[in-house]
């Protein structure tokens, strides 16, 4: 089992913004299955991506890879234009 949340914010910050990332045992409707996600939330937004029943393991896997890439991008693309800014 995987259970870890991470704040993102500043400890002097009043936001909640946090990332849970959770892979293991659930039950619902008295029936366990596996629950795989990954849960970004900024005061009282949130997203979630979830490994869903037509995923394999590695479609999931792709899709945070993706995700981890686009990130990257976007915080490269930031920093660029925070430097222009100057």
């Amino acid at each position: 089992m995987y259970n870890k949340r991470t704040f993102l914010n500043k400890n002097t910050s009043p936001s909640t913004s946090n990332v849970a990332c959770f892979d293991g045992a659930t039950i619902w409707k008295s029936k366990e299955y596996r629950n795989t996600f990954i849960s970004i939330s900024d005061c009282n937004c949130s997203v979630r991506l979830h490994k869903i029943e037509d995923d394999t393991m590695e479609d999931f896997i792709d899709k945070l890879k993706l995700l981890k890439n686009e990130i990257s991008d976007f915080i490269d693309y930031l920093e660029k234009e925070k430097t222009n800014e100057k």
